[in-house]
């Protein structure tokens, strides 16, 4: 193989390669990058057995080939590499891949594997499949991704759900403490009429990542995989083989009471409140009261102190509410939302508080109330 492309490529591709090498491979080859030249183009391609990635970059071809280069030996190198054109030529005697740059004054031997010692890459996934422009998916992901478990905690609800129904596609993340629900309506038919299927977290950012605005992105799914494919990459994970939780029956059908806020004063509000954590606690925790025709956010933390804001609320509000609430999770959904005004619906002490944007009843966000044993004094 002798192919001679840019270094710009070469880094922006083994960046998002290195992320999927895994950190513990269970086999030393998973630690390589798979490159090979195919129709004019170098095909590179990484995976943790679970997750594989394929990226192609434009090279000029000088001879075919293929070999597997340590990934994240092969990008520290290329990043301290000068600007410019680098030739990549691997010596099959030596087993190395070499690598030529400033204009071949210089050069660098890599160690390499055999391409047969590479295990196979995922095939793409088969069958159901929509598009999706790059904007529009970046955006669902900023809106969904944050309520998802980490993996580690709750492998179950590490992932974002796609639920099929009535044509119309939700988009559903939850750790069992919040929940974001996105739907497109009119997205796609399929047959049957109503399924569903549990996608990693760490798939979905990965494609956040890769995805440029003006991109089409195609998503296609069967019953073990899903593939989300550019001209520029292919991106394949196996599905979560969990039953998701029956999401729809923790929404309110109705608030208790709601209230409309300036989006901008909420989130800077809940900043302030967000730092008053007692010593004892692993997060701080916010108080919500409406009455009076305003919105009361205040917090409290032993050896810290206690804060106590009044936001103004639109139009007359019948009734009081007082519930408390996890900071941070008040806090996150206020980051992804697009409109400057938003509508709580709480629900009293115990029952969830929903965030709705005005206008747009495609994204809803709950949170759950928290408990506390003992107040600080």
């Amino acid at each position: 193989m002798k192919v001679q492309c840019t270094r710009e490529d070469l880094v922006q591709a083994l960046a998002a390669l290195g992320r999927i090498v895994p950190s513990r491979a269970s086999n030393p080859v998973l630690n390589g990058c798979l490159m090979f030249t195919q129709e004019g183009m170098l095909v590179m391609q990484s995976t943790d057995l679970d997750l594989s990635l394929t990226i192609k970059i434009p090279v000029m071809v000088q001879e075919e080939g293929s070999t597997v280069v340590p990934a994240r030996y092969f990008l520290d190198l290329v990043r301290r590499l000068p600007e410019g054109e680098v030739d990549l030529s691997w010596n099959e005697l030596a087993n190395q891949l070499e690598i030529n740059y400033n204009d071949n004054r210089a050069s660098i031997r890599l160690n390499t594997w055999p391409p047969a010692d590479f295990p196979s890459i995922h095939p793409r996934a088969r069958g159901n499949s929509l598009k999706i422009d790059g904007e529009m998916w970046k955006n669902i992901i900023k809106k969904v991704i944050f309520a998802a478990a980490p993996r580690e905690l709750r492998p179950n609800y590490a992932g974002v759900y796609f639920h099929f129904k009535n044509g119309q596609l939700s988009l559903v993340a939850t750790d069992t403490y919040r929940l974001s629900l996105l739907t497109l309506p009119d997205t796609v038919e399929i047959d049957p009429e109503e399924t569903g299927f549990l996608v990693p977290a760490a798939a979905i950012t990965e494609t956040g990542r890769l995805v440029e605005d003006k991109d089409q992105l195609e998503i296609t799914w069967d019953l073990k995989l899903v593939s989300f494919q550019t001209e520029r990459f292919v991106l394949t994970s196996r599905l979560i083989e969990a039953q998701f939780p029956a999401y729809e029956k923790v929404i309110p059908g109705s608030a208790e009471l709601e209230v409309y806020a300036d989006k901008a004063a909420l989130e800077a509000c809940l900043e302030r409140a967000s730092l008053f954590v007692a010593p004892t606690e692993h997060f701080a925790v916010t108080e919500l009261k409406v009455g009076d025709n305003a919105l009361c956010v205040s917090a409290q933390a032993a050896q810290v102190g206690s804060i106590c804001e009044e936001i103004p609320v639109e139009g007359l509000v019948e009734g009081e509410c007082v519930a408390s609430f996890n900071t941070r999770f008040l806090l996150e959904p206020l980051k992804a939302m697009d409109q400057q005004k938003i509508r709580l619906c709480l629900n009293g002490s115990s029952g969830p508080v929903v965030y709705l944007e005005s206008g747009d009843a495609s994204y809803l966000h709950l949170v759950l109330p928290v408990r506390r044993v003992n107040s600080p004094e």
